[in-house]
């Protein structure tokens, strides 16, 4: 399809707006993209910042690509009342359409923005008297696939074809990662685990006789936080409990001096912090995590661990477990070790919300609890429900679940 304008309407997701532009800078007859944004106001949040973002990430992707010879302008298009219609369409009219040269050819692509902007720069482009080539698309968010106007599909999953980084993702959306690359301090343990999931001995390990004791290691002095340095524990009842064998072979893969139960009269606080936060439930992310990368290897996927970002003028940060990029779709993966229901729930809640944040209506979320089967079904079903989501959009798994080749066909299975 050729044309020369591309038209794109700026809301708070400019990932779409992204999607569309990468596909149609292939367009021979590109030379001009309009970002239609709504301008900051008493009455209205303005969305200068995205279109901003978003003509960076395409320059980006221009100086990136075999496109550096195009010369193609970018120009941004302030709404005054994004609610107005009359007004919406006295801004398009005399800050964009005013601009175009009679005969010119026009796109719009109208994912992007409030139904009231798509609707009425729709309808001031296709009333105009000047004489113009029109034609409009939207991207589909279930198919992955542009529709036009006219034509009805005119892509395949442009999950195959367009790619970002998590990162560029982020930034596109205003956001900043605050922590530093993930690593891991004690890999041979992760094998350990990872041996004992695949032989279905996980139950041994969380047993109540012998197994994983969780208050062994909690501050006595804080009931439910656990301890951060040796003397903030019960050293005497760490050092007479008896773990049973699955839990010792756990043990007997941490490095000398780094075992929280054997050697807790010379550990020091440093590597007591890490081992009993890897114990309480790091093993689990990074399981899950090393079981990704392993498997899954086609060239439009990237799998990252432990991100905490957050925006310039948030004061708090938020963390991503896992993040799995499908093109320029976004899986959030959440994990936890906890067997009641109501954290488990709160942990599905804020994944969901935050994929859905940074990737729009496209994303996907997944989380990994340990809940008992009835469980994780009610769990998920309440989740669907109450985000007013949909099956294919949230996923969750529980105890029995936990297998390295299961989890391999359920998330292909999820993100195809």
């Amino acid at each position: 399809m050729g044309f020369n304008n591309l038209i794109l309407l700026i809301g708070t997701n400019p990932l779409p707006n992204f999607v569309v532009a990468d596909y149609y800078l292939h367009n021979p007859r590109l030379t001009h993209i309009w970002l239609v944004h709504s301008e900051k106001t008493k009455v209205q949040d303005g969305t200068l910042v995205y279109a901003e973002n978003l003509k960076k990430a395409i320059e980006k992707r221009i100086d990136e690509s075999c496109l550096k010879h195009k010369q193609i302008s970018i120009s941004f298009v302030s709404l005054s009342n994004v609610s107005d219609a009359k007004q919406i369409s006295l801004d398009i009219n005399n800050l964009l359409i005013n601009k175009l040269c009679e005969g010119s050819s026009v796109h719009l692509n109208y994912t992007g923005g409030t139904k009231v902007m798509g609707t009425h720069s729709y309808l001031a482009l296709k009333n105009t008297s000047k004489s113009l080539e029109k034609s409009y698309s939207y991207l589909d968010a279930r198919t992955f696939k542009i529709i036009d106007d006219d034509n009805g599909y005119i892509t395949t999953d442009l999950r195959d074809s367009v790619k970002i980084s998590f990162e560029d993702l982020i930034q596109l959306h205003a956001f900043e990662r605050q922590n530093r690359n993930f690593v891991s301090y004690f890999p041979n343990v992760l094998g350990k685990f990872k041996k004992r999931i695949n032989s279905n001995c996980m139950s041994e390990f969380f047993n109540t006789n012998g197994g994983y004791k969780r208050k062994l290691f909690e501050n006595i002095n804080k009931k439910g936080e656990l301890a951060e340095k040796v003397y903030q524990t019960d050293v005497q009842e760490i050092k007479k409990y008896s773990p049973n064998q699955v839990f010792q072979k756990v043990l007997d893969s941490f490095p000398d001096k780094c075992n929280p139960i054997n050697d807790i009269s010379e550990i020091t606080d440093s590597n007591f912090k890490k081992a009993v936060k890897f114990l309480d439930g790091l093993w689990f992310e990074e399981f899950i995590y090393l079981v990704l990368i392993e498997n899954l290897k086609e060239p439009n996927i990237e799998i990252l661990i432990d991100w905490e970002i957050k925006k310039s003028n948030w004061k708090t940060n938020f963390q991503l477990d896992i993040i799995l990029v499908k093109g320029y779709q976004l899986i959030g993966i959440s994990c936890t070790t906890s067997r009641s229901k109501a954290i488990c729930k709160s942990k599905g809640f804020e994944i969901i919300q935050r994929t859905k944040q940074i990737g729009g209506d496209e994303a996907r979320a997944i989380l990994f609890t340990l809940l008992e089967d009835a469980n994780k079904t009610e769990l998920q079903n309440e989740l669907i429900e109450d985000t007013g989501g949909a099956m294919s959009n949230i996923l969750v798994f529980g105890f029995d679940d936990i297998n390295e080749s299961y989890i391999i066909d359920k998330i292909n299975n999820f993100v195809k």
